[in-house]
């Protein structure tokens, strides 16, 4: 199954407390929970695209939702470059690892 068919943003609740699991998303399109992924990469292209979808791990609302407001879609936004941020450091650690390895 191919991420390009499925639409997520037209499922999607607005505002962080009415977020959809993937889970749940998986059952609206017809997708075998064990393929969740799909979900991820339908999210993401849809990103790309220009719909603005947020996602939070949260436990009281985990799952994917369209921002209610400017707000909502600014402290996603930061959330994202703080990730990038700390997946660079490991990164830069990893590297210099490498770097040290006998050829």
């Amino acid at each position: 199954q191919e991420a390009q068919q499925y639409m997520v943003y037209e499922l999607l609740s607005t505002g962080a407390e009415n977020a959809r699991t993937a889970k749940e998303l998986c059952q609206a399109l017809g997708i075998d929970e064990k393929d969740w992924r799909i979900v991820s990469k339908a999210v993401e292209r849809e990103r790309r695209e220009g719909k603005p979808i947020c996602a939070s791990s949260s436990s009281d609302f985990p799952g994917y939702y369209k921002p209610a407001n400017r707000e909502e879609l600014t402290r996603y936004i930061d959330r994202l470059h703080k990730r990038a941020g700390e997946i660079y450091k490991t990164r830069r650690a990893l590297q210099k690892v490498l770097e040290g390895m006998e050829v």
